[in-house]
């Protein structure tokens, strides 16, 4: 067992917890009454405890009859409070707990802890206090047993002050005055349920909307509470959604929402952007409240993803608890994958699905590519390091493994696998092996598996290995010949070799004709199989092949240079024959097989022509991600001749989809526009479309002055597009603007936007004003400044090379030994180093 593991001799079966908050004071003082059951015969209890000061303890068992304790041990080391008794506690006994102690409501964004915010009466500064437990943050607001895997009812009181409004995860049974100014709350019992799932909430003025949901199986209130001076539409829509959200949960798991209410509560400052806690569901605000008159297309997505996230977990996470850290995705992979498919069902008009590819399975595919990367299952030897589990693989890659299962064995075979595993383990703490089981139960009831083949076998490999495949795919006379690697980005000899992993891989690929007929073939590439031929009629021209359509499956694709070429004179042909996210996987695909070897030079030159003529929004967001046409940029930014031919190789391609989108939105365009102008124009003004960066100009200086403000979403894009043309006056005014600004939001904006600027005058200014003792920089500013001038165009990168040379003892003597520093300049040589293994596709930008 691992040193912060609880040894569970002894197990929590309900919390009385009890607590007093005297108004506008930190300080506050508690009592918990735990009882527990003894699993193993012991002399000791051991629970989490970690900035609680021990007040008093006693024990006593069913009798009401003290316990002699024998002493008391805190280990701030390990987080436990052990109490030793003097007699051994027998298996299968019960006994009752009661610790009193104090503890100070905390100013960061874990634990119990307070924020502030205006009133809208005054303008002074309110005081509220939340909480957010998950992972292990219950123990620094009370003694208990923080493990996901013990569920435990807990009955919560907490006395406030007269004015307050306090929330928790049950409704509120009794309200009483107890003197003093102050009031006390006492909640129903709760379920059985993990620690971190608790939640109480106190704050002064909120507001609130409510409705009540009823049903012939679930009837329950759903109130939506925000900070006064919140939109009043805003918070309908959340509601409004909330309401639509949870029902859609229920009938796509078949499975009742059944706690007496489901609560959202919106406050200002938060760790996550939402948390699931059991009926009530804490969000930072901007992720509940969108007002449609002053959001963007982007917050609309982000709060109904969030709300769905959030309502998925009410069963995986809540319902269903991975029984540790360790598998953490059968909560939030669970929770990634529906919140794109259930959304898209909310609201059909976006194409939540579709954006899976990009934001979740795309993302995890380049984080999974290092060959350090952890497994999905996967413990770590600290406490400490707890938190890092909540990451992309946890979130996207268990999205997208999940996904992968579910378009393998079938919509309805996985969904109804599904559905067996809420109803067989709802109430109780999970593993994978209690999903492989139900997805097991599911396959064989639809028969959709041969017998050779079961769940277990099939996923185990994704869970439990890190990493993905890279499945290619060769035309040799009259077979196909399907390879199967390790994916990394390690070097190519390593990638070859693979390190001995493989997977199981259901590989699906469509045989498409010049008259269009296509046939789709699927079948299971073996784990511990490296390739398999199968069968295959001559390929007439004009036809081609595409393995994984749609990205339904987490692995990269590779072809042999004949089938590559196919599709690519299918892309010139006629793109729109591929969907949307095909297209996009192509693109992604392409670019990180050839920044690592896999493709030559030509193969990616004739992939990237076709895009001139592509006006869907997936496949252009893809390729302009930093990672994909960004890094290619990047690459060539040291060598100006270099860059100057990429830019005039990408200005022709991006010339008619920045047509299309233009500055200003208009009614009937497509959802999807709004996020890709901001793209869009950053890039068309940083390749040189002249009409981009004059009209950025314009608008940057008009959005100085007042005259006409610029969207947030497209602030960043357009400044940095109008910095690329901007004067020396008209730089130097954006420069003052950000050394007068006390928003270090705005700051960010505007350093990374001068960065932008070619005018060399102004770049040598900039970086010499960081050896200045009169301008007025934040710490760690240098860093941001440095960053955008060095890595966005030849221009910054020359400027940077003479401000290296011209102050070089200052460099020293400033950021010498800064870890930041040595960053940048292992980035600038890595550049540098990398720059010839272009040489070829630069050759083919200079043709254009």
């Amino acid at each position: 067992m691992s040193s912060h593991r609880l040894p569970n001799d002894t197990i929590p079966e309900n919390y009385v917890l009890e607590l007093s908050v005297p108004a506008q004071d930190i300080a506050y003082t508690g009592t918990v009454t735990i009882g527990i059951r003894v699993q193993h015969t012991t002399n000791s209890i051991v629970l989490n405890s970690l900035r609680n000061r021990i007040v008093h303890v006693r024990l006593q068992n069913t009798n009401q009859l003290e316990q002699p304790i024998l002493s008391i041990e805190e280990d701030p080391v390990a987080q436990t409070l052990t109490i030793n008794t003097m007699s051994a506690l027998s298996t299968g006994s019960l006994y009752q707990l009661t610790i009193r102690f104090e503890n100070e409501i905390r100013s960061d964004v874990s634990g119990f802890y307070y924020f502030t915010y205006p009133s809208t009466a005054t303008g002074e500064l309110q005081f509220g206090a939340i909480t957010q437990f998950e992972a292990i943050d219950a123990r620094t607001a009370f003694p208990c047993y923080d493990e996901p895997g013990l569920r435990a009812t807990f009955t919560i009181i907490i006395d406030s002050g007269i004015e307050t409004k306090v929330y928790s995860n049950m409704p509120v049974a009794a309200v009483k005055i107890i003197g003093e100014g102050m009031k006390q709350t006492r909640f129903q019992s709760s379920p059985p349920m993990p620690t971190y799932l608790v939640a109480f909430a106190i704050t002064t003025d909120f507001v609130s909307s409510r409705v009540s949901l009823k049903g012939p199986e679930s009837s329950f209130n759903m109130e939506l509470v925000a900070p006064p001076g919140s939109s009043p539409s805003a918070r309908q829509y959340g509601l409004e959604l909330g309401a639509l959200a949870i029902r859609a949960v229920e009938r796509h798991f078949q499975q009742t929402y059944d706690l007496p209410k489901l609560d959202q509560l919106a406050v200002p400052k938060f760790y996550f952007s939402a948390m699931e806690n059991w009926g009530l569901v804490v969000y930072e605000e901007s992720y509940l409240l969108y007002d449609e008159s002053t959001g963007t297309n982007r917050d609309k997505e982000n709060v109904i993803t969030t709300i769905v996230h959030e309502f998925v977990h009410q069963f995986f996470g809540n319902l269903l608890t991975p029984h540790w850290w360790s598998d953490v995705f059968l909560s939030e992979g669970f929770a990634t994958f529906y919140e794109y498919y259930i959304s898209s069902e909310l609201e059909p008009s976006i194409r939540f699905q579709e954006k899976f590819t990009v934001e979740a399975l795309q993302t995890a595919l380049l984080v999974d590519s290092v060959s350090t990367i952890r497994p999905l299952s996967y413990s770590v030897p600290n406490q400490s390091d707890i938190m890092s589990l909540f990451d992309i693989i946890a979130y996207q890659k268990g999205g997208s493994i999940l996904r992968m299962f579910h378009y393998a064995l079938g919509e309805s075979t996985f969904l109804n696998g599904v559905r067996h595993y809420i109803r067989n383990n709802k109430g109780s703490s999970v593993t994978p092996e209690a999903l492989f089981a139900s997805l097991q139960f599911a396959a064989e009831e639809d028969a959709v598996l041969s017998r050779s083949l079961n769940v277990t076998t099939l996923m185990g490999p994704w869970i439990y290995q890190s990493g993905y495949p890279l499945v290619t795919v060769e035309l040799q006379s009259d077979e196909l010949i399907f390879h199967q690697s390790h994916y990394t980005t390690d070097s190519r000899q390593d990638t070859e070799d693979g390190g001995g992993k493989t997977w199981s891989i259901p590989v699906t690929y469509q045989v498409v004709m010049s008259d269009g007929t296509a046939t789709t073939e699927k079948f299971w590439l073996p784990q511990g199989t490296s390739q398999i031929s199968i069968p295959s009629a001559s390929l007439p021209e004009g036809a081609w092949i595409l393995a994984n359509p749609h990205q339904t499956g987490y692995y990269r694709v590779n072809y042999d240079a004949n089938l590559w070429l196919r599709l690519i004179q299918q892309l010139t042909r006629n793109h729109e024959v591929l969907p949307p996210t095909s297209r996009g996987q192509l693109l992604d695909d392409g670019v990180k097989l050839y920044l690592t070897e896999h493709i030559d030079a030509p193969l990616l030159y004739g992939l990237l022509q076709y895009i001139e003529r592509e006006i869907d929004t997936i496949p252009w967001i893809v390729l302009l991600a930093n990672d994909n046409l960004g890094a290619l940029r990047d690459a060539l930014v040291p060598d100006e001749a270099s860059f100057n031919a990429f830019t005039r190789f990408a200005v022709t391609r991006i010339r008619s989809i920045f047509e299309l989108v233009q500055f200003d939105g208009i009614s009937g365009e497509p959802h999807e526009f709004q996020q890709l102008r901001s793209s869009v124009i950053e890039w068309s003004c940083r390749l040189g479309v002249t009409e981009c960066r004059t009209e950025a100009l314009t608008r940057m200086m008009n959005d100085m002055t007042g005259t006409a403000m610029i969207p947030s979403y497209l602030k960043e894009s357009v400044y940095c597009g109008g910095a690329t043309v901007a004067t020396l006056d008209q730089l130097m005014t954006v420069w003052l603007r950000m050394q007068a600004s006390g928003n270090l939001g705005e700051r960010s904006l505007l350093i990374a936007a001068l960065g932008c600027a070619e005018n060399s005058d102004f770049l040598d200014q900039y970086l010499a004003s960081l050896f200045d003792p009169n301008t007025n920089y934040q710490p760690g500013e240098w860093y941001q400044v440095l960053s955008a001038v060095y890595s966005k165009s030849a221009t910054g990168f020359a400027a940077f090379n003479r401000w290296s040379v011209a102050y070089t003892m200052a460099i020293l003597q400033n950021f010498g030994t800064d870890p930041a520093f040595t960053a940048i300049m292992a980035d600038i040589q890595r550049r540098l180093q990398n720059l010839p293994r272009h040489y070829e596709l630069v050759q083919l930008f200079m043709q254009t």
